[in-house]
């Protein structure tokens, strides 16, 4: 399983004009009911589920990824959103470059882990972090994924 397997490009927001941390989540949240995708809980009550798991620790990587995320109970499937604002956000004495909003069941699920793994290994490597920072469109994102994963796969053989 790749991440460019499970992403849906309506869900991938590069350039978004967001101002905070929580602007952006607001908005992928969006974003992930305006795609059709059902949810067992509202926008409004998806936000605060988001937002009181970011209470407790944040999810800002060193990097710049953040991974805000939501369980949910009641929901077996995986929503994985990606947001890239015009311009880093300062957060917590750190630059919020790239959101990654993840929505999984109450255990996770097959995907959450392997996610959540591909994700910091991405933002670990410079090169194609900034490269994935500095798309202009949905299209040159995926394509700057995928080549991210072909070298993983081959460094890994």
């Amino acid at each position: 399983m790749s991440l460019c397997e499970i992403i849906l490009p309506q869900l991938i927001l590069p350039q978004a004009a967001c101002k905070s941390k929580n602007d952006l989540i607001h908005t992928l949240v969006e974003k992930i009911y305006e795609a059709g995708i059902e949810l067992p809980i509202n926008q409004h009550s998806l936000i605060k589920t988001i937002h009181i798991r970011e209470d407790i620790g944040g999810t800002l990587l060193p990097s710049g990824l953040s991974i805000p995320h939501a369980r949910l109970k009641d929901y077996e499937g995986f929503v994985i959103a990606f947001g890239i604002p015009t311009k880093a956000i300062p957060q917590n004495g750190m630059q919020l470059r790239m959101m990654t909003l993840m929505i999984s069941s109450s255990t996770g699920g097959p995907h959450y882990l392997k996610s959540l793994a591909a994700l910091t290994k991405i933002s670990r490597d410079k090169v194609y972090f900034e490269k994935l920072c500095s798309v202009k469109s949905t299209e040159e994102f995926l394509e700057v994924l995928k080549e991210s994963e072909l070298k993983s796969l081959s460094s890994e053989l």
